[in-house]
């Protein structure tokens, strides 16, 4: 938590890491990491779906039996009728979880616009069983090297190259971790950086 440090230091509160422990220790209490949170959003999300689908599907079944009682339709078109409806219901439902897990799954794979990716994909060839979406993980790893604009990808840090050609990182007691590196001005880095290239 190298921001909340950050902020600490620049209110000068005194015993930052000690804060930041207890801190780090209450945080998970109070607040839920992101991705926990966009599960639970996409379930709530499909849950209320499905709900507005059943109580759709409740109320086309109420009408047409209320047409049967009256003797408007046979028991045989009413049974027809019924399970039509119930079939229609059980597409939209799965039509909601799959959809609703592809844009979990595009989320969890840092897309930056769940659209966009969306566009890019072959909905068609995405399959849902169980909880696994097959056909999925070819496609988005594909258009992550093709189009890796759409992603935020976790780029590498550049640490250096460890010869005598000089490496900022290297003191003349040992190596520097990034901890202590951050910690250093501008002018102790640039410092050390000509130092180590001597």
């Amino acid at each position: 938590m190298e921001w909340l440090k950050k902020i600490l230091q620049d209110a000068g509160i005194e015993n930052i890491d000690d804060l930041e422990n207890k801190i780090s220790k209450e945080l998970p209490k109070y607040f839920k990491p992101a991705k926990e949170f966009n599960d639970v959003s996409e379930k709530l999300k499909t849950a209320n779906k499905e709900i507005e689908t059943l109580k759709t599907t409740n109320t086309s079944i109420q009408t047409e039996y209320d047409n049967f009682k009256k003797g408007s339709i046979s028991q045989a078109d009413y049974e027809a009728k019924k399970k039509e409806i119930e079939d229609n219901s059980k597409a939209e439902i799965e039509k909601v979880r799959l959809e609703s897990k592809i844009d979990l799954a595009i989320n969890n794979a840092k897309a930056k616009n769940v659209k966009s990716v969306k566009a890019n994909l072959d909905l068609d060839k995405i399959k849902l069983d169980g909880d696994k979406l097959l056909g999925f993980d070819d496609q988005i790893e594909a258009l992550k090297k093709s189009d890796a604009y759409l992603f935020d990808i976790d780029t590498t840090v550049n640490n250096g190259v460890e010869n005598n050609g000089g490496n900022p990182r290297k003191n003349e007691g040992g190596s520097l971790d990034d901890d202590e590196l951050d910690k250093l001005s501008d002018e102790e880095y640039f410092a050390l950086q000509e130092k180590n290239n001597k």
